[in-house]
């Protein structure tokens, strides 16, 4: 369960969900609503294809879904394309989630692991500079037919992660802002930059 001091320094957050959950008993009942996903959102059939997922904090959820069933797919035979999955958190020692299943995909191959740091010794790191630093890898991978999923917060984390997208666009095709604007627009009507966003505050 989320429980710790709260960040005003009176009294003790406690996360809404999981405290809920954390107080139900076995056979409780639980309301709850259940909404399709995102047009795209989800794994391409073909499991050749690659995928680069990014997403930090809360967005985590559905890459870490796609990365179980990369895992499932790969014990029963499947061939996988290269993955890459971008998370993004405070400190490494206080909010990365699931960071041994994480460190263990990506030890058997289910996915390469970057991860940003925003509150951890020296700079701040988020999710648009580790995809700026792989932009070589992530333009061999859009080059490859790549599906982009992000997911989390839509205000300022998926402007700047589709900015640092749009510059390595511009770079390797010489392109002009406006184009780089059509070329990431065209990869979303296409559904190779799929996005599960939503506003933070």
């Amino acid at each position: 369960m989320v429980e710790a001091p709260a960040s005003s320094g009176r009294g003790v957050y406690k996360g809404v969900c999981s405290n809920y959950l954390g107080g139900r008993r076995v056979n409780d009942t639980i309301h709850a609503t259940i909404r399709e996903t995102k047009a795209g959102f989800r794994l391409p059939d073909d499991a050749a294809v690659p995928v680069i997922m990014i997403g930090p904090g809360t967005g985590l959820a559905p890459f870490r879904g796609f990365l179980q069933e990369r895992a499932h797919r790969k014990a029963q035979g499947a061939n996988l394309g290269p993955a890459m999955l971008f998370f993004g958190c405070r400190h490494p020692e206080q909010d990365y989630l699931y960071a041994e299943e994480l460190k263990g995909f990506a030890a058997s191959g289910i996915t390469e692991l970057h991860t940003a740091f925003s509150r951890a010794d020296g700079a701040k790191t988020y999710v648009q500079h580790l995809v700026a630093a792989q932009k070589d890898r992530i333009w061999s991978l859009i080059e490859q037919g790549a599906i982009i999923y992000v997911c989390g917060d839509g205000g300022k984390m998926e402007p700047d992660v589709k900015a640092a997208l749009v510059a390595i666009h511009r770079e390797r095709s010489g392109a002009d802002a406006e184009a780089g604007a059509r070329w990431i627009e065209e990869l979303g009507t296409k559904n190779r930059y799929v996005l599960d966003v939503w506003a933070s505050g």
